[in-house]
C-alpha cells in the first residue's frame, strides 16, 4: 500500500472525514457528534488564532487515516505550556493491521513538537490501542479509574437481565442513602449551593478568581477560566448544569456536569469537580447537590473520571463513589526534554478529569 501523510484540508476534506469518523466510531451515529457542526465546534472554534493540528493518511486520494489534536494550555508551578491534546485518531478497516496508525502517530506528533507544542495528551480507554501508540514513542503514565455512584439500580439491573433484583437493590439503596443523610452535618453557616444553566456561564460570579486559586494548589494545571469554559460547554447537541458551592461570597468548590446515557444506563457524567484545598471536608455539601440533580434529570449513576489521588481528598468513598471496572489511561508524549518527566508522570501532580479531554 503507497502511503502519504500530509495536513487535512478540513474545508476540502470534511465529507471525506466525517465519512471516516463514521466507519471507525459507530456508535456515534445519529447523535451530534457525527455532525459537521461537532467538528467544527470541536477542532476550529476554541482559538481563531490557535488552529488545530490535523492530518492524514491517504492511499492514493483516499483519506484512510486521521491523527488532530486540540491545543491546551497546562500550567506547571505557574509557568504556561503548550499541549496537543489527542483525539479522534482513527484508521479505516480497509487499513488496520498494516502499521498506518503507528506510521501516522509517528508523523503526526512529530508535527506537533515542530509547531512548538510541549507535550501532547491522550485519555484511550480500549487497552488495544495502547501498543500503537507506544511505538509511535507514547508513555503510559498512569491510570484514570472511572467511579459511580448508584442513585437507582431499575435500568442496571434491566440491562444486566437482573430486574428481579431490583427491589431489593433499590431498598439496600435507600437504606445507605439514609445512614449518609443522617450522618452529613445540614449546610453550615456561611455555605450556599447554588445550580446554573451553562447558559448562564457568564452570571456565575468569581469563577476566574477561584480558579486562580486551585492553580496555587496542585502542580499540574488546566488552564481553566470562564473563556475555556465558554468553549468546552458550548458541544453542539449538549447541556450543562453548574454546580457551584459557596463559602460567604467566595467559591470553594464546583462541578460541572450533564445527562448521558452508559450501556442503556440514564447516568449524570460529572465532566469536572474542584475543591479548594480549604474546603475538602465540606464535600458532601457539593456532591450531595450533585447526587439532587442527578435525581432530577431521572439519572440512575452518577460517574467521574478522575485521579486517585483527588479521590480520596475529595472524601468520595464516603459520598458513596466506588471504582468501576472501567479505566481510562493518561498517556504522554514530551516534546520539550527540558520537561522534568519525574513530575509530569506522577499522578499525584496532576488534577485530570473528563474535562481535559473531549469526552462527555
Amino acid at each position: 500500500m503507497g502511503l502519504e501523510f500530509r495536513k487535512l484540508d478540513p474545508a476540502r476534506e470534511i465529507r471525506e472525514q466525517r465519512a471516516l469518523f463514521r466507519e471507525c466510531f459507530p456508535e456515534n451515529n445519529g447523535t451530534p457528534v457525527e455532525t459537521e457542526d461537532h467538528y467544527f465546534w470541536k477542532f476550529h472554534s476554541k482559538d481563531p488564532a490557535v488552529s488545530s493540528p490535523e492530518f492524514g493518511a491517504y492511499s492514493g486520494n483516499e483519506l484512510i487515516g486521521y491523527y488532530a489534536a486540540i491545543p491546551f494550555t497546562y500550567r506547571m508551578d505557574g509557568k504556561p505550556l503548550k499541549a496537543a491534546m489527542v483525539c479522534d485518531v482513527m484508521t479505516g478497516e480497509k487499513a488496520r493491521g498494516k502499521g498506518v496508525f503507528t506510521k501516522l502517530g509517528i508523523y503526526s506528533t512529530g508535527e506537533f513538537a515542530k509547531q512548538g507544542f510541549d507535550f501532547s495528551t491522550g485519555f484511550p480507554i480500549r487497552p488495544e490501542v495502547i501498543p500503537g501508540h507506544l511505538k509511535a514513542g507514547w508513555e503510559d503514565c498512569f491510570p484514570l479509574p472511572m467511579y459511580g455512584r448508584f442513585i437507582r439500580f431499575d435500568a442496571f439491573l434491566k440491562t444486566r437481565k437482573k430486574s428481579f433484583l431490583r427491589p431489593i437493590a433499590n431498598a439496600m439503596l435507600f437504606f445507605f442513602d439514609q445512614v449518609i443523610r443522617f450522618s452529613s452535618p445540614g449546610i453550615p453557616g456561611g455555605f450556599s449551593v447554588e445550580c446554573h444553566s451553562s447558559a448562564c456561564l457568564q452570571e456565575i460570579r468569581g469563577l476566574d478568581a477561584f480558579f486562580k486559586k486551585w492553580e496555587n494548589e496542585c502542580p499540574v494545571t488546566l488552564e481553566k477560566n470562564v473563556a475555556y469554559l465558554d468553549w468546552r460547554l458550548r458541544a453542539p447537541g449538549k447541556s450543562y448544569r453548574i454546580v457551584v458551592l459557596r463559602h460567604k461570597d467566595d467559591i470553594a468548590g464546583y462541578a460541572v456536569c450533564r445527562p448521558v446515557v452508559k450501556e442503556g444506563v440514564p447516568c449524570l457524567g460529572v465532566l469536572d469537580v474542584i475543591l479548594l484545598r480549604s474546603y475538602y471536608r465540606y464535600s458532601a455539601l457539593l456532591f450531595n447537590e450533585i447526587f439532587r440533580l442527578g435525581k432530577q434529570e431521572k439519572a440512575e449513576l452518577a460517574l467521574i473520571m478522575i485521579n486517585n489521588r483527588w479521590y480520596r481528598e475529595y472524601r468520595m468513598r464516603r459520598a458513596g463513589f466506588l471504582k468501576t471496572p472501567f479505566t481510562f489511561r493518561f498517556i504522554m508524549k514530551r516534546f520539550n526534554r527540558d520537561l522534568p518527566a519525574g513530575i509530569l508522570k506522577n499522578s499525584e501532580n496532576w488534577h485530570l478529569t473528563w474535562i481535559d479531554s473531549d469526552d462527555l
